[in-house]
C-alpha cells in the first residue's frame, strides 16, 4: 500500500491484503478508531503485533495509477495463532467501505495463512448487538460456542454480553 487517503470507495473495485506492518500501524490505529468506542492506538497494535504467533492484514483499494491516486486503506484484521488454534483480536472494516466484502476478504487470507501454519479453528468474540458482525460470521461459518455476561462495557455505562464464537476449517479448504 503506498498512500493513506481515507477517501470514498466504489463498489466493484478491487480488494487487496498486505501484511499488516509497522509501517501501517498509524492508519491500523486510524481505522480503528472509526469502528470502535475503546480504539487501541498504535502502541497498543505495535505490542499486540509483536505478540508471538500475532500477525494482521490490512485490506486496500489500490488508486489509480494513471492519475497518480493514493491507495485507500478498507480495513484490517489481528490475528494470534497458538499451537493449533487462532484467535480474532480485532477485525475492522473502514464506515466508507461496509458492505463490500472487506471484512470477509480479511477473515479469507486469515484463514489461508493460518492453515499454511498447522492451524485448524479461528474463535472471536462479538458483541450481542453487533448484527452487521454476526450476519458476517454466521454466514463465514462461525457458530457459538460461549457467551460472557458483560463483556464489553460502553461509553454510557451499559454492559454488553459477548459471544464467544468458532470457526473449525474444513478439511477440503472450503470455509463454511
Amino acid at each position: 500500500m503506498t498512500g493513506s487517503s481515507f477517501g470514498k470507495t466504489t463498489q466493484g473495485k478491487t480488494i487487496e491484503l498486505v501484511a499488516l506492518s509497522a509501517a501501517f500501524v498509524p492508519v491500523a490505529a486510524a481505522l480503528h478508531a472509526q469502528g470502535f468506542e475503546d480504539c487501541w492506538d498504535e502502541d497498543a497494535l505495535l505490542r499486540l503485533l509483536d505478540v508471538p504467533g500475532a500477525f494482521g492484514l490490512l485490506a486496500f483499494q489500490p488508486g489509480e495509477s494513471a492519475q497518480n491516486g493514493a491507495d485507500i486503506p478498507l480495513g484490517f484484521v489481528l490475528i494470534q495463532a497458538v499451537v493449533d488454534e487462532a484467535e480474532i483480536n480485532t477485525i475492522v472494516v473502514a464506515p466508507s467501505a461496509r458492505g463490500m466484502g472487506v471484512a470477509k476478504k480479511l477473515i479469507a487470507g486469515a484463514e489461508k495463512r493460518l492453515r499454511a501454519e498447522g492451524v485448524t479453528r479461528m474463535l472471536l468474540e462479538v458483541a450481542i448487538d453487533n448484527d452487521p458482525a454476526l450476519k458476517l460470521y454466521q454466514g463465514y461459518g462461525f457458530n457459538k460456542v460461549g457467551h460472557r455476561k458483560g463483556y464489553y462495557d460502553r461509553h454510557d455505562g451499559r454492559k454488553v454480553d459477548a459471544l464467544v464464537l468458532e470457526h473449525v476449517f474444513a478439511q477440503d479448504g472450503s470455509n463454511g
